[in-house]
């Protein structure tokens, strides 16, 4: 591992010190020196990417924001898991025009800070830096795309504000607690510790009463997840903001290069129709967590089919339950302002 100055103005205008977590209490940033390479390849930039970090650095994070040079705003995919984020966001991923940061720690981090400041500039303050920080090119034009955590959804309304381009990628409620399912216990205690972070959001599922929480199954909190991510999308999307559009994840699916064509125009990212359809062959055909594993969308629905058959019975009755929820907002069977409406 390598360690380098802590001037702020000389780690500021090296990209490759990564902007990696932050600690809010003490305003104090970690940096993880990473190259444009491991930044594209790794699945996670968060505790996970420590195969590609050649170098660690703490240092003040006001200083480092300040000192850092207004960089072009990034392009956003938010997302609802479980719903090929990964997928599309490496598919548009391009050496030398479009860098894909695939869910940086750092950005939980800031979405926490805005969960739980009692200052609300300084947590716009904090989310706009650490977004500054990450929307460093490595090359002269290159364009960033960013793709937080689902857990970090809270920071989407700033974002959308801001007039970066957005596109919200959501799966439906089925193939979520499908997901679930086929994912094991490991996914359903993912799940319930999601709720008890959207639980901070003040809105959605905070609006039920924590006794009653306690009282649910592991899918229908799953379903209450699902929810909560759904509505804040809709609050967003009714904005009417020309910025901002949703993507049914089974579309992406079922064109993926007429899909991401229309993407990465809507998301101001010069990609020709050549490095798309390079990108889609190469990308659609592996898991998009382990590059070395093949995983088509066929093997995808045949294993959906698999798990649908196993648990018919106990998806329909939570879908039935889930069909009577309604914490603030009215959904329909989509989201308004689809990409290729």
């Amino acid at each position: 591992m390598t360690t380098a100055t802590n001037d702020a103005a000389a780690l500021a205008r090296d990209p490759a010190w990564f902007p990696h977590a932050l600690d809010a209490n003490r305003r104090v940033i970690a940096l993880a020196r990473i190259d444009r390479a491991g930044l594209s390849s790794e699945p996670f930039l968060d505790q996970r990417m420590q195969n590609s970090v050649t170098g660690s650095m703490t240092v003040p994070f006001d200083a480092l924001a300040a000192a850092a040079p207004k960089a072009a705003a990034p392009s956003f995919i938010f997302h609802t898991a479980f719903c090929c984020s990964t997928l599309m966001a490496k598919a548009l991923d391009s050496n030398g025009a479009v860098l894909a940061l695939k869910e940086p720690n750092i950005l939980m981090d800031a979405a926490n800070v805005l969960r739980m400041a009692s200052d609300a500039d300084v947590a716009r303050r904090t989310l706009a830096g650490a977004v500054n920080l990450l929307a460093r090119p490595h090359a002269p034009g290159e364009r960033i795309l960013i793709k937080p955590t689902n857990t970090a959804n809270n920071i989407a309304p700033a974002v959308a504000a801001s007039g970066a381009p957005v596109i919200f990628l959501y799966g439906d409620l089925r193939g979520f607690l499908l997901s679930v399912l086929k994912k094991g216990e490991a996914c359903k205690a993912f799940t319930r510790k999601q709720y008890t972070i959207f639980a901070l959001d003040k809105e959605g599922v905070a609006a039920i009463p924590e006794r009653q929480a306690l009282g649910f199954t592991d899918l229908q909190i799953a379903a209450l997840v699902w929810r909560h991510q759904m509505e804040l999308f809709a609050r967003i999307l009714s904005s009417g903001a020309a910025n901002v559009r949703s993507l049914y994840f089974r579309d992406l699916l079922k064109d993926p290069k007429g899909v991401l064509k229309a993407a990465a125009a809507h998301l101001n990212l010069d990609l020709s129709d050549e490095m798309l359809e390079t990108n889609v062959a190469a990308v659609f055909s592996k898991n998009s967590k382990f590059a070395d594993q093949e995983y088509t969308p066929e093997e995808r629905s045949r294993d959906e089919r698999s798990l649908e058959e196993l648990h018919r019975q106990e998806i329909d009755m939570i879908e039935g339950w889930a069909r009577q929820l309604k914490l603030a907002v009215d959904l329909g069977d989509r989201l308004p302002k689809p990409l290729l409406g």
